[in-house]
Parts: C-alpha cells; sequence; structure tokens
C-alpha cells in the first residue's frame, strides 16, 4: 500500500498508471517498473508512487471502479444543482419581498413630502399675513 505524503494516510486510490520504459529483454519484461498517480482518499491530494503489481493489476484495469466513482460525482452533481435550485428560488422570494417593502416606504415617503410641503406653504402664507398687519418692511425694499 502506499502512504501519502502530505497526510500520511494508507488509503489512497489509483487515477493512472504506466511503465517506465526500460532496456531488458522480452524475457525480463515482468520486472518491468510500474509508476501510478494516485488520489488519498483522506485529503484528496494527489501524488506520484511506485505501484506494487497487485494494485496495479486490481485498480487501473478496474471500470467498475471508474463507474462507481462518475456515479458519486454524478450522485454530489445532482444534490449540489437541488441546493442551488432552492437558494435561487429562496432569494427570488426574497427580492420580491424587498421590492415590495421599498415600494410602500416610497409612499409614505412621498406621503410625508407632500405633507411637509404643504405645511412649509401654510407657513409661508402666515409670516406674508403677519408682516402685512405688523406693517413690517423688509430692509432691502427701504433701501
Amino acid at each position: 500500500m502506499v502512504k501519502c505524503p502530505k497526510c500520511g494516510g494508507e488509503k489512497a486510490t489509483v487515477v493512472k498508471t504506466w511503465s517506465l520504459p526500460t532496456r531488458k529483454t522480452a524475457k525480463e519484461e515482468e520486472a518491468t517498473p510500474v509508476v501510478g498517480i494516485f488520489e488519498c482518499l483522506n485529503c484528496k491530494a494527489r501524488f506520484r508512487s511506485m505501484v506494487e503489481k497487485e494494485v496495479a493489476k486490481d485498480e487501473t484495469a478496474s471500470i467498475k471502479n471508474m463507474v462507481e466513482r462518475i456515479r458519486g460525482i454524478r450522485e454530489e452533481l445532482v444534490q449540489t444543482l437541488k441546493n442551488l435550485r432552492e437558494k435561487i428560488k429562496t432569494l427570488e422570494t426574497e427580492r420580491s419581498n424587498l421590492i415590495i417593502e421599498i415600494e410602500s416606504l416610497k409612499k409614505v415617503a412621498e406621503s410625508r413630502v407632500s405633507a411637509l410641503q404643504s405645511e412649509v406653504n401654510i407657513l409661508r402664507e402666515e409670516v406674508k399675513s403677519l408682516r402685512d398687519v405688523l406693517g413690517y418692511v423688509e430692509e432691502a425694499e427701504t433701501q
């Protein structure tokens, strides 16, 4: 078994293997060194290591392992898609609620503006009438 250089874990899956080319005769072909790329199951780190003959035969030729990995990835993607759809739906609902709240706040603000405008107009009229009653003449008019 191979050890992960990052976390020291002994559980790793073979991603790819290949034979190292040597200058040996056909009789010595059985002793050809095999190197592989492994993925640690604990930390998901990838690393190279020499492969034992048993590991090379069992895991690299195994299409079942690849199919299982693809199924696992597909299930994860389907779950991620469901989560994203739920988040999108929640965000759209929140957005529509915020738009409604903004519209109501705009209406309140507009009503306050119109009330303040009418108060200011009334106060201006009062000032004008008080000036008329008191006979107040502005300094600019006297000069």
